[in-house]
């Protein structure tokens, strides 16, 4: 029989149980809310409360952070199980600044540093995910494997979000930004079904298939 998990197991567990109990809860919350919000602006439920829009991109911005969050903890646990190769304060430290313009982007209105801080967060994402120790089945798109990789779905899911908030302040006023908002939305829940379906891909080939002694 194969012996109890140990504490880097459990700590590779928190990835795909934050999904299963936040992000995708919340991932439906805000899709719903989204539609409401469409409601609302276009007069078709005209009954909607005001707060409909700000609680959508609230859910979303809640959201884009547990995706966030989520990312790190499975590098983490990929750097502690596979080896940081002499780099741990440099990683350490580009996960921290990963978070850092994270919670900036929370707070900062102006576009400018929203944008700066957008790109910030999503090259800590591309910086830290680069490393050897992280399994991304390829890293060219004219390959099959790239999109059969749990991490460049995720990835790129995680880029929309982040795009999404970061022209969030300008959406209601600019129509075109609207229409690319709802036509990454509609992309990024086709994303959620892959990374929901290699997720579970991967941890079923992670799964000890010894046969109990």
């Amino acid at each position: 029989m194969s012996g109890p998990l140990s504490p880097l197991d459990w700590l590779g567990l928190l990835h795909p149980v934050l999904a299963i109990l936040f992000i995708y809860p919340v991932a439906g919350a805000a899709i719903r809310l989204g539609i409401l919000a469409r409601e609302k602006r276009t007069g078709y439920n005209t009954a909607l409360p005001e707060t409909v829009p700000t609680e959508h991109w609230q859910h979303g911005r809640w959201l884009l952070s547990a995706m966030v969050v989520a990312s790190l903890i499975a590098y983490l646990e990929s750097f502690l199980r596979h080896g940081a190769n002499g780099q741990g304060w440099v990683l350490f430290l580009a996960g921290c600044g990963t978070l850092i313009a994270l919670l900036a982007l929370w707070k900062v209105q102006h576009p400018a540093l929203r944008a700066s801080f957008t790109g910030l967060c999503l090259a800590g994402l591309l910086g830290l995910g680069s490393q050897p120790q992280i399994e991304r089945l390829a890293d060219v798109p004219w390959q099959a494997e790239f999109w059969r990789s749990h991490y460049w779905s995720g990835l790129l899911l995680t880029a929309l979000l982040l795009f999404s908030l970061a022209i969030r302040p300008l959406i209601p006023q600019i129509s075109r930004l609207r229409r690319l908002h709802v036509s990454a939305m509609l992309l990024g829940c086709v994303l959620f079904a892959v990374v929901a379906i290699t997720g579970c891909r991967d941890l079923l080939q992670g799964i000890n298939l010894n046969p109990v002694a």
